[in-house]
């Protein structure tokens, strides 16, 4: 089979051969069809986690298991309030403070109240020393993602990367109620 030829005109030499063009645009038109469907994730609002003190664990220990107070703000909707608990690494175990995270779901259909409730797991494809997402376990079309800035370069640049201070390993959201 011979290529298809192209005037040089068109970019591609005197004589191009494009007969691997049609492969290289069906690669394309693939990757780009996978990137789309990645970006079909809908927003679906923003929560608001406390962390406060150590889960005591079985036995007696005191271990990197703190208890959450969240509230989610949807951008349609009731608002929500979930406790919890939340597995970390952390430098100083005593340290308190507020997680922020961007809700995203595979899907824009509405959801019942409650539809945070169930565990989730650190995403393992985030490169070290990124913060990762957290993937629902019953439903991983829902996923939690980190509103703590991502990039070097910002004026926190010379800081030690957050990911590096306070991993959130992962987390169980219980529905406490609804409002609105």
């Amino acid at each position: 089979m011979t290529g298809i030829h192209v005037p040089a005109a068109a970019g591609f030499g005197k004589r191009g051969d494009v007969h691997g063009i049609g492969s290289a645009a069906v690669l394309a038109a693939g990757l780009a069809w996978s990137v789309a469907a990645a970006d079909q994730t809908v927003e679906a609002g923003l929560l608001s986690c406390h962390v406060s003190d150590p889960v005591e664990a079985e036995g007696g220990d005191t271990g990197q298991v703190r208890r959450l107070l969240c509230d989610f703000k949807p951008k349609n909707g009731a608002e929500e309030t979930y406790t919890g608990k939340v597995q970390v690494a952390a430098r100083s175990p005593e340290e308190k403070r507020t997680l922020l995270w961007m809700v995203k779901m595979t899907s824009a259909q509405p959801w019942p109240p409650g539809f945070l409730q169930q565990s989730y797991a650190a995403d393992p494809k985030t490169p070290a020393g990124q913060i990762p997402d957290l993937i629902g376990q019953v439903n991983a079309g829902i996923v939690l993602q980190s509103m703590t800035e991502r990039k070097e370069g910002s004026a926190s640049a010379g800081e030690k990367s957050p990911a590096a201070a306070f991993a959130v390993l992962g987390a169980e959201l219980n529905l406490k109620s609804t409002t609105g």
